[in-house]
């Protein structure tokens, strides 16, 4: 089954718990948590003191999204998530940063911009535990999806699926009601959404709506 993530970088910051427990309820899969430095990407988001809280307060695997620069100087700081993930082009020596992640317990994945080709992949695939491709460019919710990503996802897919890698395809960026089956069907293991899910009136609709839209397709 195709695991859905609540990105709470739309979420009402003042009601986070609430927030929070409503994803909960609605049956989301995990906690997607974006964290920015303002050198990475332009805006500054979400810390250390809100991944540990989101942390304290759920049941759900949390992941740290770390959209900055020198992310191996961050992960000391986020070691108590399920998963952790940094980016390929800010990264010099992604085995280190990799094996950092995993002394701590939690799961690397490693994220590519739109433009980032896969070959920058090509020797840590083994070592991972996902890829989250993003379908946006980074930093700002609530932005239109990049169709060209989906022949990436596609790419990605056979290149996981023809050397028997157990890497799982995480996918993030304007993903909606139209789009989610098509990156279904293009390969994904994972959708990650933000205002789709958040800037709606009913969570739990908005949630079981989207799973609907991928349960049927074809993989």
């Amino acid at each position: 089954m195709v695991k859905i993530g609540a990105s709470i970088l739309s979420a009402n910051y003042g009601h986070l718990e609430e927030e929070v427990k409503r994803v909960e309820r609605a049956g989301v899969d995990f906690i997607h948590i974006d964290v920015m430095d303002g050198h990475f990407v332009p805006n500054i988001s979400m810390g250390i003191g809100i991944a540990n809280y989101v942390k304290s307060i759920t049941s759900l695997p949390t992941e740290v999204h770390l959209m900055v620069e020198h992310p191996e100087m961050f992960i000391p700081m986020f070691g108590d998530m399920d998963m952790i993930t940094f980016h390929i082009e800010s990264c010099r020596f992604p085995f280190r940063t990799i094996n950092l992640i995993k002394e701590r317990d939690s799961k690397p994945v490693v994220a590519l911009n739109p433009s980032t080709p896969l070959n920058t992949l090509e020797y840590i695939l083994e070592e991972i535990y996902g890829v989250l491709v993003m379908t946006v460019e980074p930093g700002f919710s609530g932005q239109k999806f990049i169709p060209q990503m989906l022949g990436k996802i596609e790419r990605l897919r056979r290149l996981i699926d023809r050397e028997g890698y157990n890497v799982q395809i995480f996918v993030d960026g304007g993903i909606n009601l139209e789009n989610a089956p098509k990156v279904v069907e293009a390969g994904a293991d994972a959708l990650i959404s933000a205002s789709a899910i958040f800037n709606t009136g009913d969570v739990e609709e908005a949630v079981r709506r989207l799973r609907e839209a991928v349960k049927s397709v074809k993989l």
